[in-house]
């Protein structure tokens, strides 16, 4: 499954050094950077998170600035990030103590980093995978309305000529357009998988897979949906089909 990993730095460089290093470990991996605790939490909670890297002192000029910890101690008071790996990265000489004990870091990180020493930790970190909520709440705005629907009643959605076809279990309705990467990240679910360019499939609706011949069967009369030629490699991963 494709992993979420959040970058809080304030540093830029740094950021997009860690940023390469994870890239270099999964090409696969959803990276996430923030540069303030406002945005780093937000992000948090619109997409669910499978690691946090964490820099403790993100003002250098305020002294002694610990932010990033603050940050980490929040983070762990939402229920879903109660033992989501945290990695820890600061010059500081020696906050270990209250990082390991207090909040329960799964490691500290020493700069100037060591590339080898990063690359085995994170390697480790993208083994965990956090909780997704099941069936949440999407919303989407049409003609001044606000839409909800429940995720786990949602089977496919199709962009097609700058418009969402989203097929329920009840109905089909038309919604303004977002990108397949938006509405994946949106909906925030283990259960969704794209497997064409404008296509996302609720996989529990799913009766059969041919990836010989590149289609879907889902359940009931919700029809086939056509498998892109770049996808196949994907579901094949996805469902372990030898």
């Amino acid at each position: 499954m494709k992993k979420n990993v959040l970058i809080l730095e304030d540093n830029r460089d740094a950021s997009e050094m860690l940023q390469k290093i994870l890239k270099e470990l999964d090409q696969e991996v959803e990276i996430y950077t923030a540069f303030s605790l406002k945005e780093a939490y937000m992000q948090a909670m619109q997409t669910t998170m499978d690691v946090f890297l964490l820099d403790i002192m993100l003002d250098t000029k305020e002294k002694g600035d610990v932010s990033g910890m603050m940050f980490a101690e929040k983070i762990r008071g939402v229920n879903k990030y109660a033992f989501t790996p945290i990695i820890f990265t600061t010059c500081l000489e020696d906050p270990k103590l209250h990082a390991f004990t207090h909040i329960h870091s799964f490691a500290y990180l020493e700069k100037p980093y060591c590339q080898k020493e990063i690359k085995k930790i994170l390697s480790q970190a993208l083994h965990f995978t956090t909780e997704r909520y099941q069936d949440k709440n999407l919303y989407f705005r049409r003609e001044g309305i606000l839409f909800s629907i429940k995720s786990g009643d949602v089977v496919s959605i199709e962009s097609s000529h700058h418009k969402l076809y989203i097929q329920t279990k009840k109905e089909k309705l038309e919604m303004p357009y977002r990108t397949c990467k938006q509405l994946i990240q949106d909906m925030d679910c283990d259960d969704f998988i794209q497997c064409s360019r404008s296509i996302i499939i609720n996989k529990r609706y799913i009766d059969s897979i041919d990836v010989v011949n590149r289609f879907i069967t889902l359940q009931k009369s919700y029809g086939q949906i056509e498998i892109g030629i770049t996808y196949v490699k994907k579901i094949m991963e996805e469902f372990d089909i030898g």
